[in-house]
């Protein structure tokens, strides 16, 4: 039985979803430890997807115009790569839902810490290159398997890249919402062949149907926003919280 108290936080995390796709890039970074309130172990990753993947149509559809797909090709071999890792990963842990929490955590963490250091340095845009994208497309990949936390990876690739704001966001839900349905089969078929137990449940997908609502309005503030928001000042905060939020995780 879904409880009002479970309910308000997937409702907040679907907003903040919503919110992060179509206007704030690396919010939805604070998905994952507020729903950990809720899951734990291959529900967390399970429950977010179908969240997820409802906002990314509403991204694809409203800055399909932007897509640079010239930046996405060079990554697919490498993001196929992270899932081959984030699979064995999976049949690793198998029900070891505090491994898991862990290692969401570290990535996290990591993730934080190479925005932050990227936020300061401001470094100016570079070009396209290989091993920038075998390492961002194989980190993205992975996190995104594992815990669906690939945003600050991708956003750190395209702010090297220098793609203006409509590129960016347009670049980006393309890559999430194939990405994110690339991976609803893999987790399917983990969920019935390895130990750990499935990734979708019936209460999960209830879960999700439940915080819709969120992702809509989350999309709505989103694209009203989108050309007056000054980013640099709320990734700060997602930054901030983002960190709280994985300590929670990792402290337990």
């Amino acid at each position: 039985m879904l409880s009002p108290t479970h309910l308000a936080i997937g409702l907040l995390a679907a907003f903040i979803i919503g919110l992060s796709k179509t206007a704030i890039p690396g919010a939805g970074l604070l998905a994952t430890p507020i729903l950990a309130v809720v899951f734990h172990g291959r529900s967390l990753p399970g429950a977010a997807l179908g969240i997820l993947l409802f906002a990314d149509l509403f991204a694809v559809r409203a800055y399909k115009h932007a897509t640079r797909w010239d930046v996405l090709r060079p990554l697919a071999p490498w993001v196929a790569a992270g899932f081959a890792i984030g699979a064995a990963f999976f049949i690793a842990v198998g029900k070891s839902s505090r491994s898991l929490d862990v290692a969401i955590a570290i990535m996290i963490l990591v993730i934080v810490v190479i925005q932050s250091w990227r936020l300061l340095r401001r470094k100016p845009p570079t070009g396209h290159s290989a091993a920038a994208a075998g390492f961002y497309g194989t980190a993205g990949g992975f996190a995104t398997f594992v815990s669906n936390n690939a945003g600050p990876i991708l956003n750190t690739y395209l702010t090297r890249l220098g793609l203006g704001k409509e590129e960016f966001i347009g670049t980006s839900a393309w890559f999430y919402f194939v990405v994110n349905l690339c991976k609803v089969p893999i987790y399917v078929a983990l969920g019935i062949w390895s130990s750990g137990g499935a990734f979708f449940t019936r209460g999960s997908l209830l879960f999700d149907l439940a915080c819709l609502p969120g992702v809509l309005v989350g999309v709505w503030l989103g694209r009203r926003l989108f050309h007056r928001i000054k980013q640099e000042h709320f990734l700060v905060i997602v930054l901030v919280l983002s960190a709280v939020g994985a300590v929670k995780l990792l402290v337990g």
